[in-house]
């Protein structure tokens, strides 16, 4: 298959939909880690996504690809990257995110735990040669999809290992992205009393743009900051 070189980082696998990154990357980036993961014993792989307007089909595209190569899927639907480490380590001990991370809004990409370890560098340009040769191997049985949540045993597994020495008040601005969906919610379980901006999710990231380093997107934090705390 033709591959954009340049979405073959050294941690993980990122370009602009659809230029760049597609339903055919998506699926024979599934095929490809599919099959690597079954040449290591793997025989299950949890998939997650983000918020963005593109997950819904990358993720479901690559979740074909890694049942046509074999490998039963445990699908979590949209959540944070660290869920779906939490998934890839109790479910199973490989999984995959579709996530753009803090880039613009047209981007994505996936970041990959193989048999408990994050893939980068040589592994994913040996995927990268799978993928451009489509020498992954072929299934003689597809293997199964199952949904799956995670959300209750991932906010019970945070709130079991912290302990507050004393209420605190916070705000927490998710600019619209997937964090929105969960961690309000695990910040005022831990017992914070928690001001929440932009915490819907929106692919389309209508307040600021998501990317914490640049000082611009920080502004409505700084301002509920100054508003609701002492």
């Amino acid at each position: 298959m033709q591959l954009h070189a340049s979405i073959f980082k050294a941690y993980d696998i990122r370009g602009v939909v659809p230029s760049t990154i597609d339903e055919d990357i998506a699926f024979g980036l599934g095929r490809a880690f599919g099959s690597r993961a079954l040449a290591e014993g793997e025989k299950t792989v949890a998939v997650g996504r983000d918020g963005r307007l593109s997950g819904p089909l990358l993720a479901a595209a690559l979740v074909r690809g890694l049942a046509a190569s074999g490998v039963d899927v445990i699908d979590v639907g949209m959540v944070t990257t660290p869920m779906l480490y939490f998934a890839a380590n109790t479910l199973a001990t490989s999984g995959i995110q579709v996530t753009g991370s803090h880039n613009p809004k047209d981007y994505n990409g996936f970041k990959m735990v193989l048999a408990g370890r994050a893939i980068y560098g040589e592994e994913i340009q040996a995927l990268r040669q799978t993928m451009e040769t489509e020498s992954w191997a072929l299934a003689a049985t597809p293997g199964t999809v199952s949904q799956v949540s995670v959300d209750a045993a991932y906010l019970e597994r945070i709130v079991g290992g912290i302990k507050l020495s004393r209420p605190m008040k916070i705000v927490i601005d998710s600019g619209n992205g997937i964090a929105g969906a969960s961690a309000p919610a695990i910040f005022r379980a831990l017992g914070c009393d928690v001001t929440e901006l932009f915490s819907e999710v929106d692919g389309n990231f209508p307040n600021h743009h998501p990317d914490p380093s640049k000082p611009e997107n920080l502004r409505d934090l700084i301002a509920a900051l100054k508003k609701h705390l002492p």
